[in-house]
């Protein structure tokens, strides 16, 4: 009996492969609905309209289909968009544009909903939800990956190891987001295999499909070659001429640059929504360590596993990570710009997720270098990769995340994240952080840390009264573009006297302050014991008096409106003040102010 020559086992196992990854892949797509997430005001009506008449023009019977679709999300938003262009207006809601052919267009290029068109008119052919056509597209794209990962490896359970870290990194989180996230991921991760394993075509190709959506990922052309020559010091790559190299990066560059040219055309800029939502000034080192570090969106969350592999590299392998390092450092760099830094996201920031692939890409080369695999270092990359999954479906992205919220409770000192992610976070929301506003944080309701802007005139009236000013010797911590934080209370000066103060929504967060009786507690800072207590307040009837009682101590009646300032007797000097007000009359009284001047001596 005739061995079967070894190719056709290799093409045997690769059929056998991609049969049951196509049948895992389905499976997910069945189990799962569509997440409506990312930038799906845009891509939905663009996939719509171009399933409908085949061109990325945006028609007003484009967004009425996109409405009947799902009218819970766009109703509202899409009938201004529709009164727009009827009126002819140029500058229509800025996720969309008018070009200069007239027609309106989203901001974002076209290339990932027309991929989408199609799935869709089969969704709604077959009577399932038509937008889970961007899972199909998302998930076309991981089996594109999981077939250059056999490639790369030569091995059917190897790649599916590799696969499982890829969704491991981040796949998960958005292979469901009506987005292209994943298929920017994919694409990169697959273009880097097939490029260092001799297909450098159909690699670049995928890298210029990638960078169609995520524009950064351009750099591959710089880096690909030089990453290629590193892996082939570790281990034999097949032969690739010159000739056919170029060729492959020439023909990436072309499919990279149609949407440049696009919108030179339509816009007169090589790209419309770097000049209209990113901003060079943006770029610092706040927002790198952010981009990396941060603990609700940093590029850590979604590898640490990953990272932790990558400590044993040496040698060529080192050299092979320096090389994937800065490549992401390049696709990351440019992402700092962006206006707005605390995005939507599925844990770990989507920019975060595909420029982190060439660190997992140097992980998969060193891994592709060993004849064996042992199973328990393996097992604790997977189980740290699969617990960072776990933590980043734990929160959205307008609020902390559990590591985040941990770290601000025990060890605040170490953590002081971007403005806008505090400011957003903290507030729960999505929306510009202005310089003129006062942004405060409070934890068991006494304030915890604030930021305020150099900028913000009124900073100090907002926080200390009229007539005061912040001291400068408060905890002070700067941030980045005038941002300053302050941790604890507020240290002012009022008519060249120290108190810590608290103003109405300090009162507020402590407990109630405007019924006939008020019960409030005050955290004074470590070291610090109060000598005077000052207490503004106003009547509804015009005046009145407050009894005021401190740690059960009775310190007498007082007419708040004066501003009094009341001794407090050594008893009542503790480091949490329990204050109890009784009014007099039945209208209570407003609470405004309740200061604390430290004890000579007390200031730390």
């Amino acid at each position: 009996m005739r061995k079967r020559p070894e190719s056709a086992k290799r093409a045997s196992t690769l059929w056998r492969f991609a049969l049951l990854l196509a049948l895992a892949l389905a499976a997910l797509f069945v189990a799962r609905p569509v997440s409506l997430s990312g930038d799906i005001l845009e891509y939905s009506v663009n996939t719509v309209g171009i399933a409908a008449h085949g061109t990325p023009d945006l028609r007003i019977e484009d967004f009425e289909r996109t409405k009947a679709l799902a009218p819970e999300r766009f109703t509202s938003l899409f009938q201004m968009l529709q009164d727009e262009i009827r009126r002819g207006e140029q500058n229509v809601y800025p996720a969309f544009a008018r070009g200069q052919s007239g027609n309106v267009y989203s901001v974002h290029f076209f290339g990932y909903p027309m991929m989408a068109a199609l799935p869709l008119r089969l969704m709604e052919a077959v009577g399932q939800e038509p937008f889970k056509a961007f899972q199909v597209v998302n998930l076309v794209f991981v089996f594109v990956l999981g077939l250059a990962l056999h490639r790369f490896f030569g091995s059917s359970w190897r790649a599916a190891l590799g696969l499982a870290l890829f969704m491991l990194c981040g796949g998960m989180l958005y292979w469901n987001w009506s987005s292209p996230e994943t298929v920017g991921a994919a694409s990169l991760l697959a273009a880097l295999l097939l490029f260092t394993g001799g297909m450098p075509v159909l690699g670049s190709l995928l890298a210029g499909l990638a960078a169609q959506q995520n524009p950064t990922i351009v750099f591959f052309f710089l880096f690909a070659p030089f990453i290629r020559a590193a892996v082939g010091r570790m281990q034999p790559v097949p032969p690739v001429t010159l000739v056919r190299l170029f060729t492959a990066l020439g023909l990436g560059l072309v499919v990279a640059a149609i949407p440049v040219l696009f919108n030179l055309i339509e816009y007169g800029v090589p790209n419309l929504i770097a000049s209209r939502f990113s901003r060079p000034s943006l770029i610092g080192n706040t927002r790198l360590v952010s981009f990396f570090f941060d603990l609700n969106q940093g590029m850590w969350l979604a590898i640490p596993g990953v990272l932790l592999a990558l400590l044993a590299a040496r040698g060529r392998a080192l050299r092979l990570l320096l090389l994937c390092f800065a490549f992401t450092l390049a696709l990351a760099l440019p992402a700092l710009a962006v206006i707005n830094w605390n995005s939507a996201a599925a844990g770990p920031m989507r920019y975060a997720f595909w420029a982190a692939m060439p660190l997992l890409f140097a992980l998969l080369a060193m891994l592709r270098e060993l004849p064996r695999w042992r199973l328990a270092p393996l097992l604790v990359v997977i189980a740290v990769q699969a617990l960072a999954m776990a933590h980043a479906v734990r929160y959205e992205y307008n609020e902390f995340s559990p590591l985040a919220r941990l770290m601000l409770r025990h060890a605040p000192q170490l953590y002081y994240p971007e403005p806008e992610i505090f400011a957003e976070r903290m507030a729960h929301h999505d929306n510009w952080v202005e310089p003129d506003r006062v942004h405060s944080f409070y934890l068991d309701g006494q304030r915890f840390r604030t930021l305020v802007n150099d900028a913000d005139s009124k900073a100090a009236a907002s926080l200390c009264g009229p007539g005061a000013k912040l001291a400068p010797d408060n905890a002070f911590t700067r941030s980045a573009r005038g941002w300053r934080y302050i941790d604890g209370p507020i240290l002012c000066v009022a008519k060249g006297v120290r108190q810590y103060t608290w103003l109405a929504d300090d009162i507020r967060a402590s407990g109630s302050s405007d019924g006939a009786r008020s019960q409030l507690r005050l955290h004074l800072p470590a070291g610090i014991r109060a000598a005077t207590l000052v207490l503004r307040g106003s009547y509804p009837t015009g005046t009145g008096r407050t009894r005021v009682t401190v740690g059960g101590l009775d310190l007498g009646w007082h007419a708040l409106e004066d501003t009094p300032a009341i001794a407090l007797p050594a008893a009542a000097q503790t480091a949490v003040l329990d204050l109890t007000l009784e009014h007099q009359a039945l209208g209570a009284v407003i609470l405004q102010e309740v200061s604390v001047r430290p004890k000579t001596g007390s200031t730390p």
